[in-house]
């Protein structure tokens, strides 16, 4: 009978290591794809920067004279161009800090009974959480990047058709 009892008290033993290692390998992993997440955070706002900067140019070359051909390509241009500047607003504007709160995780685990194995995998579901969250918003921001050098595309055309008419004289 205590053969038995050991036995089963080993392979649970063994499944709750099992468990822990797979929770501590999963946490390492939510680590680096933080990492991953945050890095491609930087670019889209890189690239939301870049746009911005191109369509206040673009604005400043369609608001720099009077046209006297082909008014609305300018007016066009001018349009598309705050377009493009208002999607690297909303790429870029300030959002809410999706993370682990401190004084939630403090709360809820410091003073509790749980194991440091449990504590361990509510902190990879929360990571989890967190990381999904942020994948969404860099998403989203990417669309309205790619949307706005869309628009600043158009912009650029249409100012081109502009300066070519000036130039052409028609």
């Amino acid at each position: 009978m205590r053969k038995k009892r050991d036995a089963i008290t080993a392979a649970e033993s063994a499944a709750r290591r099992m468990r822990f290692d797979r929770v501590r390998l999963l946490n390492e992993e939510l680590d680096r794809l933080m990492t991953d997440a945050a890095t491609r955070v930087s670019g889209v706002t890189n690239k939301a920067s870049f746009l911005a900067v191109s369509a206040g140019v673009l604005i400043t070359a369609a608001t720099a004279q009077l046209w006297s051909f082909a008014r609305g390509f300018g007016v066009a241009s001018l349009v598309l161009a705050c377009l493009a500047m208002a999607c690297a607003a909303v790429a870029l504007r300030p959002g809410k800090r999706p993370g682990i709160e401190a004084r939630r995780l403090v709360d809820r685990h410091l003073d509790c009974t749980h194991s440091a194995g449990f504590v361990e995998a509510e902190l990879v579901r929360d990571k989890e959480t967190v990381l999904t969250a942020i994948e969404r918003d860099i998403a989203n921001r990417g669309r309205w990047v790619w949307a706005g050098f869309g628009v600043l595309a158009a912009a650029a055309g249409s100012l081109a058709v502009v300066f070519s008419f000036e130039l052409l004289g028609r």
